[in-house]
């Protein structure tokens, strides 16, 4: 514990303002405060600098309610006799441990006091944490857990019980519970099986190392077609020696196939995950080592007997059947059997021969209808034939050519019909006006109104300006032209191609060209 300053004390005491001098009748005319007096905030101040030149403080308890923001809020509760103290520790420490606090947890915490002046609330401020008591030692599991997996001990390829042991090994306490009731259970179940004991440690500090030389040792024998090693319940404490890492590796390198034992069977060990089985318990281990009973090994001899039996039988039945076969392949052997294989062989190739002549005269045949064919290609009917088709052929083009140049002709003829249509439309529009001037001159005429006639006469003017300029036909009297392509659709130079017909459309006819250059217009940069 740290030891506390006395001077600092008594300083710190005569600072505080003296009341002796004050009487009660200035306390109570007058508003300000006396002299030499405090406010809170000065006072939690001046408390928390002097907190400040305390510690550091090592503390132990058990953590209760406890809030794991950015920073971590808990209490920490002494379990004698129940006191509490507020605790926090700032993220910067908090990122530095290796596990994660929680409610429950009996830990020892390294800092130093600190008063928050807002609400005059004391904390103790925690710099570092540590685990206490059976946390520590599982803090230290868990990493030679995460250790011995990682080194593959635990993963490691498993190898097989035998179905039928012999001798059995076992590596235990020769004084405990655990092999009486191994050898008890196997002598109830089949007592023809051999059990070796080899005794061992199995708790305290020498446990690991008395247990490791009993495992060599049965190895070095080299009897036991199974080794079991465990022990019977008992405390957490009591079980470490089966958590030593020396021991786990030589479990897990045992040649011989090895079960783990330890404990009840809510008990864990490390050398249950080396080892090639786990039992819940050495009773579980012995009745695994003795699944085959007395009875069972009774019925396996019947069986190997029927099995054998039948064996028996089987190759005698083989053995007769291949002397069976032997008299009738020398049965087949004879002269008379020889001379009839060869006759067959004779018929069969004086077969295979006609059946080569026929398939030649086929040949022939076809060869000669083949020839035949080529030399009635050379008749004069057959060059008749040819010509005909030609010319039938010809006429057919020609009559389609005669139908597409009709239905262009047509179109063109429909145009031109709408155009002097629309000529017809705009003489009638003429006139129409002529006879509305005129009827509008005869109106002046009687109004004597020379202005109205005048406005009247410019606007007509107007009006057949207009139209002509809208009429297509002065359009071309102009100078213009317009150009189709053979369906009478107008042309610029993107639908164009060097070969194609055009027409052109003038003011006093059509002219039909082929095209033999097309140069585009260059677009303006910008």
């Amino acid at each position: 514990m740290p030891h506390f300053n006395d001077e600092s004390l008594l300083d710190s005491y005569d600072q505080r303002p003296s009341t002796s001098n004050v009487s009660l009748s200035d306390s109570y005319t007058e508003d300000r405060p006396s002299d030499g007096s405090w406010s809170v905030s000065e006072f939690l101040k001046q408390t928390d600098s002097f907190f400040k030149t305390l510690g550091p403080f090592v503390i132990y308890g058990e953590i209760s309610e406890i809030k794991n923001y950015n920073h971590i809020y808990f209490k920490l509760k002494d379990s004698t006799d129940g006191a509490t103290l507020d605790c926090v520790m700032w993220q910067s420490y908090s990122h530095r441990l290796n596990f994660e606090p929680k409610s429950g947890d009996k830990v020892e915490l390294s800092g130093n006091i600190s008063l928050f002046t807002k609400n005059g609330q004391f904390k103790f401020i925690a710099h570092s944490m540590r685990k206490l008591g059976i946390g520590s030692i599982m803090e230290k599991l868990n990493e030679l857990k995460r250790k011995l997996d990682s080194q593959g001990y635990f993963s490691r390829q498993k190898k097989t019980i035998p179905q039928f042991v012999n001798t059995v090994g076992i590596v235990t306490s020769a004084d405990g519970r655990a092999v009486g009731d191994i050898i008890k259970t196997i002598e109830h179940r089949n007592p023809l099986i051999n059990i070796i004991i080899y005794p061992s440690l199995v708790q305290g500090a020498n446990a690991p190392q008395s247990l490791i030389s009993a495992l060599n040792l049965a190895i070095e024998h080299n009897k036991c077609d199974v080794i079991i090693i465990g022990r019977g319940g008992g405390s957490f404490e009591d079980l470490l020696a089966f958590f030593d890492e020396e021991l786990v590796k030589a479990v897990a390198d045992c040649p011989i196939p090895i079960i783990s034992a330890v404990g009840h069977e809510a008990d864990y060990a490390f050398t249950d995950f080396a080892a090639d089985m786990r039992a819940a318990t050495p009773t579980r281990a012995a009745e695994f080592v003795s699944s085959v009973l007395r009875s069972d090994l009774y019925y396996a001899v019947e069986q190997y007997v029927k099995r054998l039996t039948d064996a028996i039988y089987r190759i005698y039945d083989y053995e007769s059947m291949n002397l069976d076969h032997l008299c009738s392949r020398l049965k087949n052997s004879s002269p008379e059997l020889y001379v009839e294989n060869i006759s067959k062989q004779v018929d069969l190739l004086v077969n295979r021969m006609e059946g080569s002549c026929l398939d030649r005269l086929t040949d022939y045949e076809r060869r000669l209808n083949t020839l035949k064919n080529r030399i009635s290609v050379f008749e004069p009917l057959f060059y008749i034939e040819q010509e005909v088709s030609k010319v039938k052929n010809c006429m057919f083009r020609l009559n389609s050519a005669l139908d597409r140049d009709l239905t262009l002709v047509s179109d063109r003829l429909n145009y031109e019909n709408r155009l002097f249509s629309l000529n017809n439309l705009i003489d009638k529009r003429l006139g129409a006006l002529n006879d509305r001037l005129k009827s509008l001159v005869n109106r002046a005429n009687q109004s004597n109104t020379d202005d109205s006639l005048n406005n009247l006469n410019q606007n007509f003017i107007r009006t057949i300006t207009k139209l002509s300029s809208l009429n297509p036909l002065y359009i071309l009297n102009r100078g213009y032209s317009i150009t189709f392509d053979e369906n009478e659709h107008v042309v610029n130079t993107a639908s164009l191609k060097k070969g194609d017909v055009i027409t052109t459309m003038l003011c006093d006819g059509r002219v039909k060209s082929e095209v033999i250059d097309i140069q585009k217009k260059e677009k303006d940069s910008q």
